[in-house]
């Protein structure tokens, strides 16, 4: 980004001044129609949930099937086992025909999960993000690992981040699962915002999607949204869908809202506290524009998760 852009753009944050949104889209997915980038994000339980159909060869070509029907440029993950990114991994990492390749990156949590063994001797799970393209479509070297605050003494949570190529345009692609106990969401959520403001003033369009594990209006989110009491720099893909609009602070006359369908609920999870949406796709409003979004029905076996899909266009 040219240093007057960056300039403009340090000038807006710094201001807390909002930009202009395109007006509210039916977000009824369209994989044929709907823009570029496309994006997923997958909480895939992979130490917990037992594994789809009792086969990983099935859940690998489900996954695979899932990211070439939206034809998916970033794929963020979490709650995934070593053995199930190595799987995901070799089968995309050089494929030629049927379908496009993906680069990835893995970043593991500080604790190991004895549920993973059934995906390999290695128990290590964490987070997992893939880029559409061949090897080196994701800067390995710029790939980070932010171990978050946990006060509440909890499990350890990350944030994993890397540069890669989406489109012919370089972001920085940033995964993430929030805590849910006691003062780790709001501290988590704060230094995540802090880390994704930063690379935007660094002239980096932001992906962040992630298990957030809180409602779209808790005021613990107010970091990350760029409207709604929100203090941050992001807009969310399924943020204009006015079927999920509720309360006076989400008119049906408004364009957005801090709203989305249910990511988790007790027939997709039993565990599942409640239903509703606690899964997001976060796009730094300065470069993207046109957000859609829409999740997927629960498959039995995948996850106790619905998959999230979203999709823009590149602000000009």
């Amino acid at each position: 980004m040219r240093s007057a852009g960056r300039l403009l753009l340090s000038l807006f944050l710094s201001l807390g001044l909002l930009l202009a949104t395109a007006p509210a889209q039916a977000d009824e997915p369209d994989a044929q129609n709907w823009p570029h980038p496309r994006f997923l994000t997958y909480n895939v339980c992979g130490g917990v949930c037992a594994i789809y159909q009792g086969s990983k060869t099935a859940w690998r070509d489900n996954m695979i099937h899932t990211m070439d029907y939206w034809d998916a440029d970033l794929l963020m993950l979490q709650e995934m086992c070593y053995g199930q990114w190595t799987l995901l991994r070799d089968a995309l990492e050089g494929r030629s025909s049927g379908g496009p390749a993906y680069d990835s990156v893995w970043g593991a949590a500080l604790a190991e999960n004895p549920g993973c063994a059934k995906w390999g001797s290695d128990t290590r799970y964490g987070l997992a993000t893939f880029s559409k393209g061949k090897p080196g479509t994701i800067d390995q070297s710029s790939r980070s690992v932010v171990h978050l605050p946990n006060p509440a003494d909890g499990e350890q949570r990350i944030l994993l981040c890397a540069r890669a190529t989406v489109t012919g345009r370089g972001v920085r692609a940033c995964n993430t699962h929030i805590d849910y106990r006691g003062d780790n969401p709001k501290v988590q959520i704060e230094q995540v915002a802090a880390i994704g403001r930063q690379y935007a003033l660094q002239g980096d369009p932001v992906v962040l999607a992630g298990d957030f594990n809180l409602f779209p209006k808790d005021s613990r989110l107010d970091p990350l949204y760029d409207h709604g009491g929100g203090t941050g720099i992001f807009q969310e893909v399924d943020e204009n869908d006015k079927s999920q609009f509720t309360g006076p602070e989400c008119p049906q006359s408004g364009d957005r809202c801090r709203s989305g369908e249910e990511t988790a609920e007790p027939v997709c999870s039993p565990r599942a506290d409640g239903r509703g949406k606690i899964d997001y796709i976060f796009l730094s409003y300065y470069w993207f524009t046109t957000v859609r979004g829409d999740a997927a029905a629960c498959t039995p076996g995948m996850s106790d998760h619905h998959l999230l899909r979203g999709a823009a266009a590149w602000e000009n």
